[in-house]
């Protein structure tokens, strides 16, 4: 009887440790693709400048009007809040008007600083930092102080967070705040979130998750409401490592994983999958459809498909002659942005508008008849 029960005893050990042994390399994992991620993308959220200070000073914006001048050594991010654009810096926080005027200025302390912006709010969390905060157009709505660092944050409606942190008991833990910052649901998780999409009312989420499923890499998928304890629907194993979700229908969900798009109904039913047919470049969604751009290097080309109804399984692909880097869907209209050009599509794939441009620029933003354009030493507003 001892035997058997040290035997057992045993055998339990054994499991914890691979058990902790997984949930470990399930850790790394997640940490190598997101620094991958951000190292990939990181000229959409912090542009690199050659130093170049002659007539400026460290981490300076000219004031007045579009272009605004980027001191040579400032590394900055953008969003857009309502009609208004945002610049964070190092150090400062910059508003400006439509007509470049500068709204707002204030200084902040939060380092390797991430700018969210959605539905009229702004987010900006610490990367492995502790600090988050939320701003309306009028006034900071709120701000927090988290026990472990945070791996990512989402926003919601209304300025609903979702933060994901270290964890000491668990692989990490997801923490929902509402509109005032208190805090309204806590999930404790054993596999590690890459992202949160909310409802459209905020009353709910979906996970997404990174697992590993015999030996493989794959993205878990958990729908929540934050009155219940009980999952609402779950899909697992989808095999692709995620990279980007977004809400479709009501309560469905669209991913873009590193290999193929996947999209989800309200209840959890998968309604398409799509493998990707190249090196995906960028994606993004809108309620008019979901976009990919991808690259083919034996070819040499780059192609956009397009996809409006899901249901359908029809893909709209379309040829593209430039070496496009980033993709927006907005509203009904396609932006490309490439060294030279920005581009828009509509959603049958045919070119409507073509803007060439004299220098190359890293990423735009956005907002209502104008867009953007975010360069090394400059942000220039273009009416397209």
């Amino acid at each position: 009887m001892e035997e058997y029960s040290a035997r057992g005893l045993a055998e339990l050990r054994r499991q914890k440790k691979r058990k902790q042994s997984l949930q470990k390399f399930l850790g790394f994992i997640a940490i190598v693709i997101v620094v991958l991620g951000l190292y990939i993308s990181k000229d959409r959220w912090m542009p690199n400048f050659k130093i170049d200070n002659t007539g400026y000073t460290d981490d300076e914006i000219t004031e007045g009007s579009f272009p605004l001048k980027i001191a040579g050594s400032t590394k900055y991010k953008a969003c857009t809040l309502g009609d208004r654009l945002i610049v964070l810096t190092d150090t400062r926080r910059y508003t400006y008007t439509v007509s470049g005027d500068t709204n707002n200025v204030e200084s902040h302390s939060y380092s390797n600083a991430i700018l969210k912006s959605f539905n009229n709010r702004t987010l900006m969390y610490e990367l492995n930092g502790t600090s988050l905060r939320v701003d309306s157009k009028r006034s900071m709505q709120y701000e927090k102080k988290m026990d472990d660092p945070i791996y990512v944050a989402s926003l919601g409606s209304r300025g609903f967070t979702a933060v994901i942190t270290q964890s000491d008991q668990y692989v990490c833990e997801l923490h929902v705040y509402d509109d005032s910052g208190d805090e309204i649901y806590f999930r404790g998780c054993s596999q590690r979130i890459t992202d949160v999409v909310f409802r459209d009312d905020c009353s709910g989420c979906t996970i997404i998750s990174l697992n590993v499923s015999e030996g493989n890499l794959v993205s878990e998928i958990t729908a929540v409401d934050f009155s219940s304890t009980e999952n609402l629907w779950t899909a697992g194993n989808i095999a692709t490592c995620p990279v980007s979700a977004y809400p479709y229908g009501e309560d469905g969900l669209v991913l873009f994983g590193d290999t193929m798009f996947a999209c989800f109904a309200g209840d959890g039913t998968e309604i398409m999958e799509y493998p990707y047919p190249g090196a995906l470049i960028d994606a993004s969604c809108s309620s008019a459809g979901a976009v990919m751009m991808f690259e083919n290097k034996e070819r040499r080309s780059t192609t956009l498909s397009i996809i409006t109804d899901p249901a359908s399984g029809g893909v709209t692909e379309a040829k593209l002659g430039e070496k496009f880097k980033h993709v927006l869907a907005w509203n009904d209209r396609i932006y490309m942005l490439s060294e030279t050009l920005l581009e828009s599509y509509g959603y049958d794939g045919k070119a409507i508008k073509a803007l060439e441009l004299d220098q190359p620029f890293s990423d735009f933003e956005k907002a209502g008849r104008f867009v953007y354009l975010e360069g090394h030493r400059t942000i220039e507003k273009k009416e397209f």
